[in-house]
C-alpha cells in the first residue's frame, strides 16, 4: 500500500529483548514469526535449481506444510 516496512532479524535468544526494545520506542510489530536462515547455502545449476523449486512449490501447495526452508544458494 505504499508505506514503508522495516525488517529486524535477530537471534531466537534475543528475541525477548528485540520485543521489549520495540515497545520501548512504540514500534508495534505486523508480524513475528521464527524463519530459519541457512549457515552454508548449497550453489545448484539451472537445471538442479528449476527441480528444487518445482518440489518446493509441491511441499508448499500441501495444507499440512506452514513453512518450507532449503540452503539453496
Amino acid at each position: 500500500n505504499g508505506e514503508d516496512i522495516l525488517v529486524v532479524r535477530c537471534g531466537f535468544t534475543d528475541f525477548g529483548n528485540m520485543q521489549k526494545a520495540l515497545e520501548e520506542k512504540n514500534i508495534t510489530p505486523i508480524s513475528a514469526e521464527l524463519e530459519w536462515i541457512p549457515n552454508i547455502t548449497v550453489p545448484r545449476t539451472d537445471e538442479q535449481a528449476e527441480d528444487v523449486s518445482k518440489l518446493i512449490e509441491k511441499l508448499e501447495q500441501d495444507e499440512d506444510v506452514q513453512k518450507v526452508f532449503h540452503n539453496m544458494g
